[in-house]
């Protein structure tokens, strides 16, 4: 399941892009569709090999079932926690005065969006940092942890820890609301379609899991029509706020059903996942120039300008160097994640990439399955983010946060991967093994 909804995914919206009017722009169409395919097949093929891998039996351990549990409540507490802290925080870094200037924000979100440059600039001018921001990056892990557990283990959770929950999701929905921007909206939508699709497969049968599925798949479209109206709106929006009605051209025949405000939201939103390719055709006719590591992941590029003195102007990404030959903005416009990691491993190395991507994609899937426990379930749900936005860019790696909090569950995954292949040594319980159901109330044995 997770492979063939990939593959709908990137195809799917490689496609869409070839109906569109922007398609007629592509310089290279031939080495477009090669390079894509190339990608899209080594990323089946990589999952497709993991598959035919002997899967290795799941292990008992001495820590209790119980005590897993506990572990998933405190981190669901943690994690309800430190949303509720970062979202009240970059409400009030980016101008925040109380709910009437919050309610004006979401009334007219393309004037939020163009503010939220404005606050970036003036960050960026004035050298001005905030600690509290700061030491909440760095906790970035437990961006992670808080709608794949509370999701997946909801049943386990007491009403206290389900509202802490909910509470973290608002909050910090509610600061990118304030600001116009989808981004953070989206992650949590993709995160519990990915939470949902773990959930449903863990059905007490083969009729229990059909009828799990049915309404995970009920409550994820009706999540993703509501995410996909407030896209149109403020896509809409943003095309009157900033002029560009010649790149988005609503359907004649849809804007005689909706009115012209809205077909405008619904031509940009056809655009917005797809327009991407037309970045990425570009970038393939750039000469490739090593980056030096410092190409395919901003949010490092950012630390080592910071704290490090490194000039980022002398190793640019590809995106970058395409914007000073084609123009093609790299700040605003999307390119795939495709040249932000071929910065670093050129074009044929990303394609390698992807077969290694859809390699471990298809572990953790397996891992999860085979015997849950909270870090690859943590992680799959990441890698789901990441695959999610491939036709946008490296989103995982351009903000702190994100990365760190990437990072984090890719050293513990791999520690214990390290600790579990030395000797008879084993993983933490936690690591390998869910918790099992509870019974009216009480847990069972």
């Amino acid at each position: 399941m997770p492979l063939l909804l990939a593959l709908g995914w990137m195809l799917g919206t490689f496609g869409f892009f070839w109906a569109g009017a922007l398609s007629q722009q592509v310089p290279n169409p031939a080495k477009l569709c090669l390079f894509v395919f190339s990608a899209t097949g080594a990323f089946a093929a990589g999952y497709a090999a993991q598959l035919y891998r002997r899967a290795t039996p799941r292990r008992s351990g001495g820590a209790t079932r119980s005590t897993d549990v506990r572990r998933i409540r405190r981190l669901v507490l943690a994690g309800g926690i430190y949303h509720v802290a970062l979202g009240v925080a970059l409400l009030l870094e980016y101008g925040a005065t109380g709910p009437g200037s919050i309610l004006a924000s979401l009334q007219d979100p393309a004037a939020a969006y163009l503010n939220k440059f404005t606050v970036y600039q003036q960050q960026q001018d004035s050298g001005r940092t905030n600690p509290a921001i700061q030491v909440l990056t760095l906790l970035g892990v437990l961006g992670t942890v808080l709608v794949p557990l509370l999701v997946v283990h909801w049943r386990r959770l007491s009403s206290g820890l389900r509202l802490v929950g909910i509470a973290g999701v608002g909050v910090y929905s509610l600061f990118f609301l304030y600001i116009g921007t989808l981004k953070g909206l989206g992650d949590f939508v993709l995160m519990m379609a990915a939470s949902l699709l773990i959930a449903a497969s863990r059905g007490p049968g083969p009729f229990g899991r059909t009828k799990k599925r049915r309404r995970a798949t009920v409550l994820v479209a009706v999540v993703v029509a509501l995410f996909c109206a407030y896209l149109v709106s403020n896509q809409a929006d943003r095309v009157d706020q900033f002029g560009t009605q010649d790149r988005v051209r609503a359907n004649p025949t849809v804007e005689r059903i909706v009115g012209e405000h809205a077909a405008t939201g619904v031509a940009a939103l056809m655009i917005y996942p797809t327009h991407g390719y037309l970045g990425l055709a570009y970038n393939l006719d750039t000469p490739f120039v090593w980056s030096h590591g410092l190409g395919s992941t901003p949010a490092v590029t950012s630390y080592g300008t910071q704290y490090f003195g490194v000039d980022a102007d002398r190793y640019p990404a590809y995106p970058l160097r395409t914007e000073a030959r084609t123009g093609w903005p790299a700040g605003m416009y999307w390119s795939t994640i495709y040249p932000w990691l071929a910065s670093d491993l050129t074009f044929p190395g990303t394609v390698l990439f992807m077969a290694l991507l859809g390699w471990f994609f298809a572990g953790l899937w397996r891992a999860v399955n085979l015997a849950g426990g909270i870090l690859p379930t943590l992680l799959f749900v990441q890698i789901c983010l990441l695959v999610t936005y491939i036709p946008a860019n490296n989103q995982l790696g351009m903000s702190r946060p994100a990365m760190i909090g990437l990072a984090t569950l890719l050293m513990l995954y791999l520690w214990n991967a390290l600790t579990n292949s030395a000797g008879d040594s084993r993983p933490p319980e936690w690591v390998q093994r869910r918790p099992a159901p509870l019974l009216h109330g009480v847990h069972t044995p």
